[in-house]
């Protein structure tokens, strides 16, 4: 079976959760000795190759330049910001020299792949079509835009989420497949598809050794994400500003990993120590060894929280919104310590944090439930199920 990925940014470096879930996904992919599987995308930044990543994987793979464009021309196109940056001259040179050949699928993953979307489905000959939707961009960015407070910025963003439906909306009309990682979003997308399916992201990493939390570990939480999207940054302060004033009372710190913009850390440069920003670790293995829990408190975004897999994988006791647990079974969200918002995520973080019992049932509870579940044998069945 040939199939044709085109996913619009690689997935390397492996520090968000889009790159996670598609390389989780390819790696499943190949499992399959009867899989024949060519990756076409561009890369994030000229430095970052997926070759090392994806290579040995028994994958071919295409990439074309990182774009260098800033995507201001985009408010000219009908096409989302992303998806017209994505599109460049060397991605569609590709993709047309890749669209002469013979495919039994083409993948569109992520609707940002989606830019060439006319070139794909005029030179698709008899392939079928899948559609990976990392989210249910149709329902999540016009909730995002309508809280943007600055005018114009609220006016491009507004735009932005009005062309990202309308080219889902395309995907999805013409996709004989659509993946999406829960079952949230797959309820809104069998609105306008009929064979959606609910794939649960990969871990690709160890899981950690035992380990038993102790009075020694200091009263810590950890914080793991990529904050470059303005719905991140908002979230982010909004976060710090709820909840820190409460944990700062109870001497409870929170580390936060991953690329913060400066002008926020500046702004809240007078948390500290209770608040620290560390940006990105490329092992961030000992904050999670000197932390009580991990925390999951998106207010916006929608999908699944690959951080989650992380910290379970880690032996870390969640604390989150339990609006930011699409994804997760009843029985995962009873081994978590979970609250409807910001004051009641900040009474179960101060009431729980020195429960060292309960903080050592819960990760070995949910390492177990996590296992079976994100392996890479399980999503690769599933996977075998769409493209069969």
């Amino acid at each position: 079976m040939k199939i044709l990925w085109i996913c619009g940014r690689l997935p390397a470096p492996l520090f968000s959760g889009d790159a996670l879930y598609t390389a989780g996904l390819l790696k499943a992919l190949v499992k399959s000795d009867d899989v024949s599987l060519t990756v076409l995308g561009v890369r994030r930044t000229d430095q970052d190759s997926a070759g090392p990543l994806l290579g040995p994987a028994g994958i071919r793979l295409v990439e074309v330049p990182a774009p260098k464009s800033s995507g201001l021309w985009s408010l000219a196109s009908s096409l989302p910001k992303d998806a017209y940056t994505l599109c460049t001259p060397e991605f569609q040179q590709e993709l047309g020299r890749l669209l002469r050949r013979d495919w039994d699928w083409i993948v569109v993953d992520h609707a940002y792949s989606a830019g060439a979307l006319s070139t794909i489905l005029r030179g698709r000959g008899g392939a079928s079509l899948c559609y990976i939707a990392h989210n249910a961009e149709g329902l999540i960015r016009p909730k995002i835009a309508s809280g943007v407070q600055n005018p114009i910025r609220g006016a491009a963003t507004r735009l932005d989420a009005e062309k990202y439906r309308r080219l889902e909306h395309g995907l999805l009309d013409a996709a004989d497949a659509v993946v999406c990682i829960t079952s949230n979003d797959a309820a809104y997308f069998q609105k306008f598809a009929k064979r959606v399916y609910v794939i649960p992201p990969v871990f690709l990493g160890t899981p950690s050794p035992r380990r038993t939390i102790s009075a020694d570990c200091p009263r810590s939480l950890l914080l793991l994400g990529e904050f470059k999207w303005i719905a991140k940054q908002r979230n982010l302060e909004i976060i710090i500003d709820a909840l820190l004033p409460p944990l700062q009372r109870s001497q409870v710190s929170l580390n936060v990993v991953g690329v913060v913009p400066q002008h926020i850390q500046n702004r809240h440069a007078s948390l500290r120590p209770y608040l620290k920003f560390h940006g990105r670790l490329a092992d961030p293995s000992p904050l999670f060894l000197s932390s009580r829990g991990g925390l999951v408190p998106e207010l916006f975004g929608g999908g699944f929280k690959l951080k989650v897999m992380d910290y379970a994988f880690a032996r870390l006791p969640i604390f989150g919104l339990t609006e930011a647990m699409a994804g997760t079974t009843a029985e995962e969200q009873s081994a978590m310590f979970l609250a409807n918002n910001i004051a009641g995520l900040a009474d179960a973080i101060v009431e729980n944090v020195d429960n060292l019992d309960r903080l050592n049932e819960c990760q070995e509870t949910l390492l177990h439930l996590f296992s079976n579940r994100f392996s890479l044998d399980t999503v690769s069945t599933r996977l075998g199920k769409v493209f069969r």
